[in-house]
């Protein structure tokens, strides 16, 4: 058995990616950080980390041990929460997220949250552009980046897959639609450039080289219902479309993946009410996996 204070340092190195980052907040030295390391890796026979220029990364070992050393560091918060008179997280949270997966995903999924926690009071704030936590907008946002800011606690949420829709209409008055070639004889529906709050959203030409853009918008749940309507073709999360009776998926070889990432401020990831909620949707992303990577 290794030594549970080891999973101290381990967590602190996944959240700060950096030995001497990990050492300051953790008020020890890089070394110490680094034989904490090496222990538990010895205990347990496999590496956890690789080194890259950019920071330590988790292997997958890592990643498995990271939901077990939460898990561990969640039970010991809210056994202090009770501890101290405060048995059940009561209060209001908000969560900051991106237009699609706050609308199309989270806000139909959160009854078992408050089924558990009927005292706690939710904020989504799911808009079409990146909301800022450091700015205090939110207590935890989700982004589409993985953020660098040195007063976050940053994991990867999930990976999600986009494809290709449009509308049986559009299709029944369009050319051939058969290969990757034939779609740049297509109608598409895309995102305002200059207004993109995401380098992660500029996709389009992954699909087509020069696509025939007919129908721009800031909201992918507008571009859902433009193709709907039959404007042209869309490239939507699977987990929006995927069900959508009025849009037909185009292509299913021709695929994306992107990533969400959830943060909160540090001194606020041990806040129990803000910990159930993150675990939460932590928990039901794992689930979800076969909806948000078809």
């Amino acid at each position: 058995m290794f030594d549970w204070n080891d999973l101290r340092y381990f967590l602190e190195l996944q959240r700060s990616g950096r030995l001497l980052t990990a050492a300051r907040r953790l008020n020890t030295t890089h070394a110490t950080v680094a034989r904490h390391i090496e222990a538990i890796e010895k205990s347990l026979g496999t590496a956890l980390f690789v080194q890259h220029a950019q920071g330590y990364e988790l292997t997958p070992a890592g990643e498995s041990l990271l939901k077990h050393a939460e898990a561990m560091e969640n039970v010991a918060l809210l056994a202090q929460e009770d501890i101290t008179q405060s048995s059940a997280p009561l209060g209001k949270i908000r969560v900051g997220v991106t237009e699609g997966l706050g609308i199309m995903f989270l806000a139909s999924r959160m009854e078992g949250l408050f089924q558990r926690y009927p005292g706690l009071e939710v904020e989504l704030v799911a808009v079409p552009r990146f909301v800022s936590i450091l700015n205090r907008e939110a207590e935890i946002s989700i982004h589409l980046e993985r953020p660098v800011a040195d007063l976050l606690v940053t994991r990867k949420l999930t990976d999600y897959s986009l494809a290709l829709y449009a509308s049986q209409a559009y299709l029944d008055r369009s050319p051939p639609l058969r290969s990757r070639e034939d779609l740049a004889r297509h109608a598409w529906i895309g995102y305002v450039d200059d207004l993109l709050f995401s380098q992660e959203l500029m996709f389009l030409n992954s699909f087509c080289r020069n696509p025939q853009v007919v129908f721009h918008s800031t909201s992918v749940i507008a571009q859902q219902q433009a193709a709907r309507s039959g404007l042209g073709i869309a490239v939507l999360p699977c987990y929006m479309a995927s069900s959508d009776p009025a849009l037909v998926p185009l292509l299913p070889d021709e695929t994306i993946r992107r990533s969400y990432w959830i943060s909160t401020r540090r001194e606020l990831h041990k806040s129990v009410r803000l910990r159930v909620l993150w675990d939460y949707v932590v928990q039901l992303c794992e689930r979800e996996q076969g909806l948000l990577l078809p």
